[in-house]
């Protein structure tokens, strides 16, 4: 009967390490999960950054939310052309350069 005890004690023993082990496991993948979810908003928030640098570098800051979306929703609608895309990239690209000159701050890109 003592061995029956033995067996019985280190399956214990055992499926307690295994428990212990999962849930480090379980902690190491959430801390992962929150490291890279942590991460992606830091991404996001230096994206919306930089958007609204670009709006207050194009002098849109007085405009409301709704001015400057309704006008980037037309814009969105009526330049369809690959031709006229480059030409407004071009004009930003000049302008942005023409106020880093300006300041002598770098230009957003």
């Amino acid at each position: 009967m003592g061995t029956s005890k033995q067996l019985y004690d280190q399956i214990a023993h055992a499926t307690t390490r295994l428990a212990q082990r999962k849930a480090r496991e379980m902690l190491v993948a959430q801390r992962e999960a929150a490291r890279k979810q942590a991460a992606d908003r830091r991404e996001d928030t230096k994206r919306k950054l930089k958007l609204g640098g670009f709006v207050v570098e194009a002098g849109a800051e007085e405009m409301s939310g709704a001015e400057i979306i309704g006008a980037l929703l037309s814009y969105r609608e009526k330049v369809v052309a690959t031709a006229e895309r480059e030409q407004h990239r071009q004009l930003g690209a000049a302008h942005l350069a023409q106020q880093a000159g300006t300041r002598g701050e770098p230009r957003l890109h």
